[in-house]
């Protein structure tokens, strides 16, 4: 009975073992988050950040978030998922490499970079889980999807349980607490380790780039593009400013390259896509996930210190760890409560 409910539900033997390697792969980018978030008032005591440099130090793990998944989701058709998975593990290990290699004057960009490269591989994994486990379980993929996206919420937990026991109680440094996200690294590599699998349906069909892209075409890129224009003018600022010019000047600068990157990639995807217009759907979806994303990891990578400021730094973890325990439950559960309710399909 079991076999066939397999059969029914996966498309591979090896289903469910790529499912949860999937959810170690999300789970290791929130272990890492969370400890990240509670170890920033370390950073500012050890290095003397202001609160800006913080949040950039943050910020950098939801733009790199963004390059890897957008990125992953580019190529994951053309290359397979296996590379993509090998390229994640290398990055979360290069990102351990240069972040623990924070010290002196250069500990800003070492930790800055260090983030984006550990976002960037979070990103890429979440580019191939999400496609990976959609194909794998074609008949029920909300469910499975589900069970995938509670690892997010339980990495949330399980890092700012470690933070509170190690950071405020036992006080052990920054770097060992942060290496602890190398646990499920090495966990999700194990287990992808050796791993047949499935070649996605863009991939089974043989669509082009072109094709897959014209649903997004010009409106969708026109958000991507801007929001990249941002990202180099914010990147290239400091390095013109470092080259003696004018502040005033620099950021100029630093804009009018941004944007020029912007608008050639505009350009390269109007050409791919013949200019097609795109969905207004898919461009609106867009937005609201932009919106989203933004909230969600905005917050979520300095909740913990909100909250500590509105309570005791304790008490903000406790919360966190709560509310961050409340999404695990509902995610992981959400086919039982869909079938209570009678909505489950």
């Amino acid at each position: 009975m079991s076999n066939v409910q397999v059969s029914i539900e996966a498309i591979a033997p090896n289903a469910k073992r790529l499912l949860w390697a999937g959810f170690f792969a999300i789970l290791a980018a929130g272990v890492g988050a969370a400890i990240r978030g509670g170890i920033l008032d370390n950073w500012g005591r050890e290095f003397g950040f202001t609160g800006t440099q913080l949040g950039a130090i943050t910020g950098a793990g939801f733009t790199g978030f963004c390059f890897g998944i957008i990125i992953g989701g580019l190529v994951c058709d053309k290359i397979g998922y296996g590379k993509l998975v090998i390229a994640a593990f290398a990055l979360h290990a290069l990102s351990a490499l240069v972040t623990f290699t924070a010290k002196g004057p250069s500990a800003y960009q070492s930790l800055y970079w260090g983030m984006f490269i550990f976002a960037y591989a979070n990103g890429t994994l979440e580019a191939v889980a999400n496609p990976l486990v959609a194909t794998l379980f074609p008949n029920n993929r909300t469910h499975f999807l589900n069970i995938l996206h509670a690892s997010w919420p339980a990495g949330l937990v399980i890092g700012s349980a470690l933070g509170w026991l190690l950071d405020d109680k036992l006080q052990w440094s920054w770097q060992v607490q942060l290496s602890l996200y190398l646990i499920p690294v090495l966990g999700y590599g194990l287990m992808f380790f050796g791993q047949h699998m499935p070649k996605s349906e863009a991939a089974v069909k043989g669509l082009k780039l072109g094709e897959m892209f014209k649903d997004v075409g010009m409106l969708g890129a026109l958000i991507v593009c801007f929001l990249l224009a941002l990202f180099f003018t914010g990147v290239l600022e400091p390095l013109f400013t470092s080259t003696a010019a004018a502040p005033e000047t620099a950021a100029n600068t630093a804009k009018i390259v941004g944007y020029s990157i912007g608008g050639v990639l505009l350009i390269a995807v109007g050409i791919m896509t013949r200019f097609s217009l795109g969905s207004f759907l898919l461009f609106a979806l867009f937005i609201a996930h932009a919106l989203v994303g933004a909230v969600e990891l905005g917050t979520d990578g300095w909740i913990q210190n909100i909250t500590g400021n509105l309570f005791t730094s304790e008490q903000g973890k406790y919360l966190f760890m709560w509310t961050s325990a409340i999404m695990f439950s509902l995610r992981f559960c959400a086919d039982f409560i869909e079938k209570r309710m009678g909505i489950s399909r």
